[in-house]
C-alpha cells in the first residue's frame, strides 16, 4: 500500500459518503411506505454508517497529508 493507494481509498470514501447523505435526504424529503420507527431506525443506520464513512476518511486524508510532507533534514536531532 502506498500513497496513491491511500489517496484513492479517501477518494472512493468521499463518494461513498456523498452517496450515503443523498441518501438521507432523498429518505427524509419522499413519502414512503415505512412505517416511522422503520424510518426512523433505517435513517440512523444510514447515519452511523455515513459518520464511520466520515471518521475512516478523515484518518486517511490526514494520514496522506502527513506522507506528502516532506521530512526535514533535522528530523530526529535537537
Amino acid at each position: 500500500m502506498n500513497l496513491a493507494d491511500l489517496a484513492a481509498r479517501v477518494r472512493r470514501l468521499n463518494e461513498l459518503g456523498r452517496g450515503l447523505a443523498k441518501e438521507v435526504t432523498l429518505w427524509k424529503a419522499c413519502d414512503d411506505p415505512l412505517l416511522y420507527l422503520e424510518r426512523k431506525a433505517y435513517l440512523n443506520a444510514v447515519q452511523d454508517a455515513l459518520a464511520g464513512v466520515e471518521s475512516a476518511r478523515v484518518v486517511l486524508a490526514k494520514a496522506c497529508q502527513r506522507l506528502e510532507r516532506p521530512i526535514p533534514r533535522d528530523a530526529g536531532t535537537t
